[in-house]
C-alpha cells in the first residue's frame, strides 16, 4: 500500500466523523470574523490508518510512527511540524503542558497527499475539516496538544488559509479540563492577533487573570503562562488556567499595539 492509498483511506474514515463539542465540556468561543472557522475541540473520534502491514492503528496513540524529513527544495513544505512550547506548569504534583505544532501550507495536491501521510506517521494528527488532499492545498494546519502526566492528545485543531491572521481584538478560543479526565472547564487556550499586547481571561467567581506577552522557561524550567509566538503562525496564543475552586467564563483581549 502507497502513502497516497493510505492518504485516500483517511480521507473516507473522515468523511464518517462528526465533529463537535467534546464530551469533557469543552467551550468554544469566536471573535468578530466567524466566518468557517471552527476548531475541532478535543475528542473527536480517533482515525483508524490501515498501515502497511495490514494492521490498524488509531491515530494519536503514543509511538504511532517517526517524523519525516523535511525536503531539502525550497518550494517543497516541511513534512513535519514547527512545534511551540506555550505553558507548562505542576499541579498537586502532577505536571501539565500545552504545546502547538503548525503545518506548512502544501501548494498543490501532491504536496498535500504526501503531507497527509507525514500527519499520520508523525503523531495520527488528522485535520478534521479535510475530505480530500485537494482540501489542504494552500491551507496551513494547527494541533494544539494538552500533555497532562505524560498522557498526549489533541484538544484544538483546525486548517486555515495560509496566512490568515486575527486583527485587532478578533480571538478564537476554547476551554477544557486541565487533565482529561476533568470535567471543570479549567484551562484556556487562543489565538489571536500579532498586535495583542494583553489578553484577560475571567472565571465565573469574578476574578480575572490579565495575561502579558511572555518568552522563555521560568527559573524552575517551566513556561509562564501567558501571550507567546508560534512559529509557523501569523498569530500569537494565549494560555492560561482558573485557580481552583472556579472555572471559566470568557476571554478578551484587553490591549493592543498602538
Amino acid at each position: 500500500m502507497t502513502h497516497r492509498d493510505i492518504a485516500l483511506l483517511l480521507a473516507d474514515a473522515a468523511d464518517g466523523v462528526e465533529v463537535g463539542i467534546a464530551p469533557t465540556q469543552a467551550v468554544v468561543r469566536g471573535g468578530r470574523r466567524r466566518r468557517a472557522r471552527r476548531w475541532a475541540v478535543a475528542a473527536a473520534a480517533a482515525l483508524a490508518i490501515v498501515g502497511t502491514t495490514g494492521t490498524v492503528a488509531l491515530a494519536g496513540l503514543p509511538g504511532g510512527g517517526g517524523r519525516v524529513e523535511p525536503s531539502a527544495t525550497p518550494d517543497t513544505p516541511r513534512y513535519q511540524p514547527h512545534r511551540t512550547d506555550l505553558a507548562s506548569g505542576t499541579e498537586d504534583g502532577k505536571d501539565w503542558e500545552v504545546y502547538v505544532d503548525v503545518w506548512d501550507a502544501p501548494r498543490d495536491k501532491a504536496q498535500a497527499e504526501a503531507q497527509l501521510t507525514a500527519m499520520g506517521e508523525y503523531k495520527g494528527e488528522w485535520p478534521a475539516s479535510v475530505r480530500t488532499a485537494a482540501d489542504l492545498v494552500g491551507k496551513s494546519t494547527f494541533f494544539v496538544q494538552r500533555g497532562y502526566e505524560g498522557d498526549t492528545s489533541v484538544v484544538i485543531e483546525n486548517s486555515v488559509p495560509e496566512g490568515d491572521a486575527n486583527v485587532s481584538t478578533d480571538m478564537e478560543s476554547g476551554g477544557l479540563g486541565l487533565s482529561p479526565q476533568a470535567k471543570s472547564v479549567r484551562l484556556v487556550i487562543g489565538r489571536i492577533a500579532k498586535a495583542a499586547l494583553e489578553v484577560t481571561c475571567d472565571w465565573k467567581d469574578g476574578t480575572s487573570t490579565v495575561l502579558h506577552r511572555v518568552s522563555g522557561p521560568e527559573t524552575d524550567g517551566t513556561l509562564k503562562q501567558g501571550i507567546r509566538s508560534a512559529e509557523g503562525s501569523p498569530d500569537r496564543w494565549f494560555v492560561c488556567v482558573a485557580p481552583k475552586g472556579t472555572v471559566y467564563k470568557d476571554a478578551r483581549v484587553t490591549g493592543l499595539d498602538q
